[in-house]
C-alpha cells in the first residue's frame, strides 16, 4: 500500500468538505476531487493532468459514503487502473447513494428526531445532547470502515459495504418511527390540560405500521404525526 496512515486521516478529514463546492454542472466532484488529492500524489508522485481532469467530472452521492468510493479509487490507482476507476465512479455513486439515503435520511435521522423530541418533552435535555452525539459517531465510523474497506479490498469492498447496510438488516428500523412517534404524541398531549390516552396512541402506532407496510414515504408519517403534535398542544 502506498499511502499512509496520515494521507488516509487527510483524504478522510477533506471528505467533510466535499459539498463546500457543489455546484450544478459537476454536483460534488471539486469537493471529491480536493478530498481524494492526496492520495493521488502519494500514488502516483507527479499527477498527470488528465488524471486531475477525470475526476473533476460529474459526481454525485450520499456524503458519507463518499470515502468508500475514494478508497475504491486510490486502490485501482496503485493497480493502474485509472479507466476503471473512472468508469465506476457514476455507478457506484449511484449504488453508495441508495444505502447511504435509507440509512440515514429514512432511518437514523427520523429516529434520533424524536428522539430528541421526546427528550425536550420529558425536560431531559441531556438526550438531545447524546442523540447528537450517536448520530455523528455512526457517520464518523460509516466512513472510516467504508474507506477502509474501499482501500484495502477495491470494488469488493462496496460489496461489503452493500452487505452490512442493506435494506433487509436495516429496515426492520423503520418500525421503531412510529412506536417513537406515538410516544412523542403521548408526551405532546401531556403539556396540555388533557392526557393523551394510550389507547389512541396505539391506534397511531398501528395506523403508523400499516402504512409502512403499503410502503407510504416515511417522512410522510413522521411529519404526519408531528403536525398531530402541534395541533393537539396548541388547539386543545
Amino acid at each position: 500500500m502506498a499511502i499512509s496512515t496520515l494521507t488516509r486521516l487527510n483524504i478522510l478529514w477533506r471528505s467533510f468538505f466535499i459539498q463546500s463546492a457543489w455546484n450544478f454542472r459537476g454536483m460534488q466532484n471539486e469537493g471529491f476531487t480536493f478530498a481524494i488529492m492526496p492520495g493521488l500524489k502519494a500514488v502516483h508522485k507527479q499527477i498527470p493532468d488528465e488524471t486531475s481532469k477525470d475526476y473533476l467530472k460529474f459526481f454525485n452521492t450520499q456524503p458519507y459514503m463518499a470515502p468508500t468510493i475514494m478508497g475504491i479509487d486510490l486502490n485501482l490507482e496503485e493497480q493502474g487502473k485509472h479507466a476503471l476507476a473512472c468508469s465506476m465512479q457514476k455507478p457506484l455513486g449511484g449504488s453508495m447513494a441508495a444505502l447511504g439515503d435509507t440509512l440515514f435520511w429514512s432511518i437514523l435521522k427520523p429516529i434520533l428526531a424524536l428522539l430528541c423530541l421526546i427528550s425536550i418533552l420529558s425536560d431531559y435535555l441531556t438526550g438531545v445532547i447524546i442523540t447528537i452525539v450517536l448520530y455523528n459517531l455512526v457517520q464518523l465510523w460509516v466512513r472510516i470502515w467504508g474507506f477502509h474497506k474501499g482501500y484495502t479490498k477495491g470494488p469488493e469492498g462496496v460489496l461489503d459495504m452493500g452487505r452490512l447496510l442493506s435494506v433487509s438488516k436495516t429496515g426492520f428500523a423503520a418500525y421503531i418511527i412510529p412506536f417513537l412517534a406515538g410516544i412523542a404524541l403521548c408526551l405532546g398531549g401531556r403539556l396540555t390540560t388533557y392526557t393523551f390516552p394510550l389507547p389512541i396512541f396505539l391506534m397511531i402506532f398501528a395506523v403508523s405500521l400499516i402504512a409502512l407496510r403499503a410502503k407510504m414515504d416515511i417522512f410522510k408519517i413522521f411529519y404526519g404525526i408531528f403536525i398531530l403534535i402541534l395541533i393537539w398542544t396548541m388547539l386543545i
